[in-house]
């Protein structure tokens, strides 16, 4: 079942793509989420779409074959949203953008290499959709990854 939900995805990203910053414009301030209940289950609930983004990311920067991550200790993730209207004549339904920073102690690359990193990935988000699961089959309305950055510490 797993492997159907993440072939899903990947499809998914495939074909749908990046959303554009012309599909829609900020309307509000953006805040950091501060709330550790609010903040886990806006985590929880993109856990299966940054998964995705990660081991994608880190398999074609790092050439890896494998990647192991532990998840980022709760506390030290952040997470900032900030609400957001389509452009005129556009169809899209993002309500809002989500930016998740995520500080990660130890990567272990091919089983060897060992790397501290922080990631953050910016997605826009129809919130109203949020808390559907992958397989509800909306994924192309839920989420979209716009961007993503990516730090190595010492």
């Amino acid at each position: 079942m797993k492997k159907v939900v993440l072939m899903l995805v990947m499809i998914f990203f495939f074909v749908a793509g990046n959303v554009s910053a012309s599909e829609f414009f900020e309307t509000g301030k953006e805040v950091e989420v501060k709330d550790q209940a609010t903040k886990m289950f806006i985590y929880e609930s993109l856990q299966t779409w940054m998964t995705h983004d990660i081991s994608d990311f880190y398999h074609k920067k790092y050439k890896a074959e494998s990647i192991q991550w532990g998840g980022p200790k709760p506390e030290k993730i952040r997470i900032w949203i900030k609400e957001v209207k389509p452009t005129p004549g556009n169809k899209t339904t993002y309500t809002h953008v989500i930016r998740v920073f995520l500080p990660y102690e130890n990567v272990i690359v091919n089983d060897k290499k060992e790397i501290k990193s922080a990631d953050t990935f910016i997605y826009a988000v129809n919130a109203g959709l949020l808390s559907l699961c992958p397989e509800s089959g909306k994924s192309e309305k839920e989420i979209k990854l716009i961007k993503t950055f990516h730090k190595v510490h010492p």
